[in-house]
């Protein structure tokens, strides 16, 4: 098998459809899987992916949970259920535009056994309450070849984009399972068998909205869940880029940390704060 795709859904009832018609719409000159980690919706999400299982039982595998595994473990189950030589990640409420996706990133990485991953540049679309705008993501990142590093030292790969090569023997580390993003473990780790290539094409759709993962991903949560990861990276490469992963922290802390905001009393709206605050001074001073 050449290639897999990888899809995680999770209560996507509003959007699953459009992610799976997107990957059937891909025009290859390779068969491909569909791998689909569906992990306990409680909306019709399991009914949706049933059904486009039913239509293509060639084509499409589905990985039904009991209950509710949570995220990083359907994504592992899923990824590990993988058969292709190569593998593309999508989450349910995305979905890709360019039908020729699949094929580019394969004829790239398969010419260039070198490279461990391959990403796109992505339209990011902005569905949150009051929010209704499209924005390309990257507007220009100076250069198409990344490494570790560069990845430590800010993140900028939109999951909708990515395709990797699948390495037999590659493992998961224990700690993975309790970080709080996925993504950005395993590409770190990924990223240590060679590097990265970007392609600067506009081929999927990454969607925000109001019941997306990242939505819980800020302030002291964000801050402490990347810091989990570095620090876990940083022990799994025997601190190697210690100095760089410093600075990650850093930025992430200066990023996320919350701002005090500074209260301000209205004098309208507390009438005679500070002439009964001098009172109670004076008769302080009167009584000593």
């Amino acid at each position: 098998m050449k290639l897999s795709v990888c899809v995680i859904t999770f209560n996507h009832e509003l959007f699953i459809s459009e992610s799976l018609e997107s990957i059937l719409r891909q025009e290859t000159s390779f068969p491909f899987e569909v791998v689909i980690g569906e992990d306990g919706s409680s909306d019709l999400t399991r009914k949706i992916c049933e059904n486009y299982q039913i239509r293509y039982p060639d084509k499409i595998r589905l990985l039904p949970a009991e209950g509710n595994k949570g995220m990083m473990r359907n994504f592992i189950d899923t990824y590990f259920a993988c058969k292709g030589e190569f593998v593309a990640f999508i989450e349910g409420d995305d979905y890709w535009i360019d039908p020729l996706k699949l094929e580019k990133q394969v004829n790239f990485l398969s010419t260039h056994p070198e490279y461990s991953i391959c990403f796109h540049n992505v339209m990011t679309k902005f569905m949150r309450t009051n929010e209704n705008a499209e924005r390309v993501y990257h507007q220009d990142l100076g250069r198409d070849t990344f490494t570790t590093v560069n990845l430590i030292q800010q993140w900028f790969i939109p999951s909708a984009s990515v395709m990797f090569r699948r390495y037999p023997d590659f493992q998961l580390p224990d700690w993975f399972v309790y970080c709080k993003s996925g993504d950005i473990p395993f590409l770190l780790l990924l990223s240590l068998r060679g590097p990265i290539k970007y392609i600067n094409e506009v081929m999927s759709v990454y969607r925000v909205h109001d019941k997306g993962i990242s939505t819980t991903h800020n302030g002291y949560n964000k801050i402490v869940a990347m810091i989990y990861i570095y620090e876990c990276f940083n022990i799994h490469t025997q601190f190697k880029f210690a100095e760089f992963i410093k600075s990650a922290e850093k930025y992430e802390i200066d990023r996320h940390y919350p701002k005090p905001v500074e209260k301000k009393v209205d004098p309208k709206s507390s009438p005679g704060i500070l002439s009964k605050l001098m009172k109670k001074l004076s008769v302080a001073v009167q009584t000593q």
